[in-house]
Formats: C-alpha cells, sequence, structure tokens
C-alpha cells in the first residue's frame, strides 16, 4: 500500500527534483513546526491524562513516558498496529508502588481520543472544503468522504455513549453467554468489559471542558505548522487551505499502511495542496515544491514522534516488555475520590 501511494505521490515529478525543492526551503519555517509538534506532543499527553484519571492516579512520568514510547511504536510499525502500544505501556506500573490499571479502560481511553479527534478532523474538512468551495472530481469525493468520516465516527462515539449507559446489561449478557463455556473466561471478560466502559467516563464537566479546550489546541497547532510550512515552499495557502490540506492528510493516512504511514502522508497531502491551489499542477516546478512540502511534513512529523519514544527507551523510563506481559484478570479501576465539600456549603 505504501509502495502505491509513493509512486503515485511522485508520477508528475522525480526523486532529485523534489530534493532540490526541500533544499530550497526556508529553513526558519520548518524548524518552527517542529517545535510546534513538540507542544502538540505535551498537549496530547495532558489530554490523554485527563481521560486516565477517573482509572486513578498516575503521574506524569508515567503518563509522558507511556505516551512517547507509544507514539513512537505508532508510527514504526506498519498497519497502525503501533495503535494498542500506548494502552498497554501505561496499563502497567513503572515504578514500586504504581497502581496497575486495567487494560480495557486504557484501550477505551484511546478509543475516545481516536473518535474525538476523527470527529473533529471531519468537521474541519467539511466546513474548510464547503467556505473554499474548490471544483472537480477530487474536491467532491473530499467533500463526500469529510461527511462519511464525520457521520462514521458520530454514530460510534453514541455507541460509546450507550455502552457507557448500559455497561451492567452487557456485562450480564457477557455472563450469561460465556459462563456455560467456561466460568473463568467469563469472569475476565466481564472484568475486562467494566474496565473498558468505565474508562469512557470523563468524571466531570470542568474535564470534558479542558478536554475538548486541548483537542482545539492541539489541531490549531497543526494547521499553524501546516499553515507556515507552506510559506517555506513558496505556497500560498490560506490558514483555511491549510485545515483542508491537514484534513485531507488525516483522513488519508487512517488507510492501513507501511511503517510511518509512508506513502499515504505525502500522497493525501499533496491532492490536499493541488485540490485547493490546482493551477500550480501546470507548472512542474510547483509540482516539485508540494511534494516537497508533502514530504518535509511527513519527516517532521515521523521524525519527532520516533526521535521522542527512542530517548525515552534509551533513558530507561520505560520499558516494551509491558506489552508482552501476560493478560491477567483486569484488576477494578479505583473509584474516583468526590472533593470534601467545604464548610458552610
Amino acid at each position: 500500500m505504501s509502495g502505491v501511494f509513493i509512486v503515485f505521490s511522485l508520477r508528475d515529478t522525480d526523486v532529485k527534483s523534489v530534493l532540490a525543492a526541500v533544499a530550497a526551503a526556508d529553513i526558519a519555517p520548518v524548524l518552527g513546526y517542529l517545535v510546534a509538534l513538540l507542544v502538540v506532543h505535551v498537549v496530547k499527553t495532558v489530554r490523554w491524562g485527563l481521560l486516565l484519571k477517573p482509572l486513578g492516579p498516575i503521574s506524569f512520568k508515567r503518563l509522558n513516558a507511556a505516551s512517547a514510547v507509544g507514539f513512537m511504536m505508532m508510527v514504526v510499525l506498519p498497519l497502525r498496529l503501533g495503535e494498542l502500544a500506548r494502552p498497554l505501556l501505561v496499563a502497567q506500573p513503572t515504578e514500586e508502588g504504581e497502581m496497575r490499571f486495567p487494560r480495557g479502560g486504557c484501550l477505551a481511553t484511546v478509543l475516545v481520543e481516536r473518535v474525538v479527534d476523527s470527529i473533529a478532523i471531519g468537521v474541519l474538512g467539511i466546513i474548510s472544503l464547503y467556505v473554499l468551495a474548490p471544483v472537480g472530481e477530487y474536491a467532491d469525493l473530499a467533500r463526500n468522504g469529510a461527511i462519511v468520516v464525520t457521520a462514521g465516527f458520530s454514530v460510534l462515539c453514541l455507541c460509546l455513549v450507550g455502552a457507557f449507559f448500559m455497561q451492567e446489561r452487557a456485562a450480564e449478557l457477557v455472563r450469561r453467554l460465556v459462563t456455560p463455556v467456561s466460568p473463568a473466561l467469563a469472569r475476565k471478560l466481564v472484568r475486562l468489559l467494566v474496565g473498558f466502559v468505565r474508562g469512557l467516563h470523563l468524571g466531570s464537566a470542568s474535564r470534558v471542558a479542558a478536554f475538548l479546550l486541548l483537542t482545539v489546541i492541539y489541531w490549531a497547532l497543526h494547521v499553524w505548522g501546516f499553515w507556515v510550512v507552506a510559506g517555506a515552499f513558496g505556497l500560498q495557502l490560506s490558514l483555511l487551505m491549510a485545515s483542508a490540506v491537514l484534513a485531507f492528510q488525516v483522513v488519508g493516512i487512517m488507510i492501513p499502511a507501511g511503517p510511518g504511514m509512508v506513502g499515504t502522508s505525502q500522497f493525501f497531502t499533496q491532492l490536499g495542496v493541488s485540490v485547493c491551489l490546482p493551477a500550480l499542477l501546470a507548472d512542474p516546478a510547483a509540482v516539485a515544491r508540494i511534494a516537497g512540502y508533502a514530504n518535509t511534513i511527513w519527516l517532521l512529523q515521523f521524525g519527532q514522534q520516533a526521535l521522542t519514544g527512542l530517548v525515552y527507551l534509551g533513558l530507561g523510563h520505560i520499558s516494551l516488555g509491558a506489552i508482552f506481559t501476560p493478560w491477567e484478570d483486569e484488576p477494578e479501576p479505583e473509584p474516583e475520590k468526590e472533593p470534601a465539600p467545604e464548610k458552610g456549603s
């Protein structure tokens, strides 16, 4: 899959021209997006911590290490298999005295992230494409794709909400179906299900608001990065166009491909630019700059996540062995303590 999309991304140019375009780009905006990506890492880590908090207390050191190595695994493993690494890593304590989290609950938090982010990028794509109103076959396909992604993940979101409010019925159904086959397996599955459903709970309205605010900041930083790097390549993208290009890329890399989403990332970034700036396609030099832009975006994103994870692995803050530990009985999520009422209230 990656090979096919790499060929598509270079069909109107060549590697030598792309490398020349990258070498001629202004380095300052490129470094600016790299700094923004480091801020994005912190924002995503803090946001994930909000989702994990109902499962029990967690130190930022443990959270950040699992986040860094988990994102590294996501980009180095093919077919997006690395999506499972982060919840499995954070479930295991890194220091003596830390509690073990239910893996089902940790998996749920990552699923909530994915659903919210997919809805956000779908809505961003719908708004940007309808305001820009580009014409052409690819533009119509992109608009329909944004609607499908938004609708599909909205339905999944409703399913998760339903699962949360009907967790007792779901647990009882699993217990009845599996107990005749294996009572021990039934107990494990019920505990896994309970942990997963409880991982869907944010705990308070203020935490929901904070989560949504961090989501806006996270995607705004990416939009700014796509816009500023486009300027480094002489591509006159507006912030609205950069939003559309970002939506193209994010939806495109949902297609399972090789490590680092290589190929899909470049092709769909280039496709987004070509839809927003179709006149550039008639200029071979501009086509090379577009390809150089797409490859620079990919390299910055891949490099930041891979190198950050390697740093934390090298420091010994976390071990990949946590991914391969046996699935024992899931611990019950620790109930979140309510704050003590103030005097006189």
